[in-house]
């Protein structure tokens, strides 16, 4: 549906309140590059945010940001951490939105994209690769490829490796099947599902689909690397404990790449306030999160078994930002070599594009400040869509219009009709 259309149909619906449009997902990344370049500022409202492609994304394309001091969301600023403001501080937010709104910005693109350019990141992992000696072979693992935030920044490696005559692979869990050399698509969905089901059930995750843990080791075999990056291994789609005892078996170094705080906790991703992983995790507060159970509590014996599993792993670890390491530290993985190593995006999408067009096509007044928000599942608690619109009622005597994207249809549809 083109964005006028959705836009009728929203307002048709009364969901065009006041100064917000509301759109789903964007999977089209030129496209998303547009909306990027159309704002005069990012707001990001996340309860948890590690180090935040959306706003490396904005930046690169001309767009300031500002939003909630969480995680290692403010250490993505081109230009001052004091843009960022306590979590839930709507009145502060507002404030600084105002301020830059109204500063000269003209030249956070060009800071943006020397910071955060795919080649950038990607020399710096092969720095790290290299180490103890130059690593032909490389084998990169994770959820997803050439999709979400890790996905595209796996995708990038490869094709960086490639480009510089390494013998580069992906080896991925769950998404689409790419038809493309060196990437093989191991997870299989049914299991996949499978193994969310019974992770609900038992409180148990990341030890569930046997077939697929067996694709990938059998990958693994075949292509012998020479080093192992690993991403995220959540997301129900391997057992942890056969990959990590099969490749300590063969001697393969490892690099793992930290997206979150999956690998040194119970169970979460992200334990926002929570400290217990310092010494154990146990009765967790967010059991019904994600990874979630309906009823047991496993995170104790999770805990216990990773921190087995990895003590004794040949691995350095990277974090993409400052604060996270810092989590890293206090973790049961404190005695391995920790490097911060920014995300990269594509420059050859992100980058600042004329969205003279786009601002006409969702008729958006053209002395308006636009304010974008961007995330998948924008509206769930963690994605902070809801403080968005309440900084959006607070701003609705201004020339301002507030353009949310990654609204799921069931968030549209309760938009629609609520």
């Amino acid at each position: 549906m083109k964005n006028l259309e959705l836009r009728k149909e929203l307002e048709d619906n009364k969901t065009m309140k006041n100064n917000t449009i509301i759109l789903p997902k964007i999977t089209d990344q030129n496209l998303l590059a547009k909306y990027y370049s159309m704002a005069d500022a990012f707001v990001i409202c996340s309860k948890r945010e590690n180090f935040p492609t959306t706003c490396i994304e904005a930046q690169c394309c001309g767009t300031p940001v500002v939003g909630f001091d969480t995680g290692g969301t403010k250490e993505t600023s081109v230009y001052t951490e004091n843009d960022f403001v306590a979590y839930g501080d709507i009145d502060s937010l507002k404030t600084k939105l105002q301020s830059i709104l109204n500063r000269d910005t003209s030249d956070v693109s060009s800071k943006a994209l020397e910071m955060y350019s795919k080649e950038t990141m990607a020399r710096n992992y092969l720095k790290e690769y290299d180490k103890d000696g130059k690593k032909q072979r490389i084998l990169l693992i994770d959820v997803n490829c050439k999709f979400s935030s890790t996905g595209k920044i796996v995708y990038d490696l490869f094709k960086y490796l490639k480009d510089n005559g390494r013998e580069a692979a992906v080896c991925y869990g769950r998404g689409k099947k790419i038809k493309e050399d060196g990437i093989y698509k191991f997870g299989l969905d049914i299991e996949t599902l499978i193994h969310a089901g019974l992770a609900r059930i038992t409180g148990w995750n990341g030890i569930f689909s046997p077939l697929s843990t067996i694709k990938l080791i059998n990958y693994i075999n075949e292509f012998k690397p020479d080093v192992i990056h690993l991403h995220e291994l959540h997301a129900y789609f391997v057992n942890i404990k056969p990959l990590i005892n099969y490749i300590k078996s063969k001697g393969i170094k490892v690099v793992s790449t930290l997206h979150c705080e999956y690998m040194y906790t119970g169970k979460c991703g992200y334990a926002y306030d929570c400290n217990k992983f310092e010494k154990y995790c146990c009765k967790c507060p967010s059991i019904h999160d994600y990874p979630k159970s309906m009823i047991f509590d496993k995170s104790k014996q999770m805990f216990f078994m990773k921190k087995k599993l990895l003590s004794d792993l040949d691995t350095s670890i990277v974090t993409p930002s400052e604060w996270l390491a810092k989590r890293v530290r206090n973790s049961f993985l404190n005695e391995k070599p920790i490097t911060v190593i920014h995300n990269g995006i594509d420059n050859d999408i992100f980058h600042p594009i004329e969205s003279t067009e786009l601002r006409k096509e969702l008729e958006i007044p053209y002395d308006y400040k636009v304010v974008l928000s961007v995330a998948p599942d924008i509206m769930n608690e963690r994605k902070g869509g809801e403080w968005v619109l309440k900084l959006a009622e607070k701003m609705v005597d201004q020339k301002c219009i507030f353009v949310l994207v990654g609204c799921t249809q069931e968030q549209l549809c309760h938009k629609l009709y609520n």
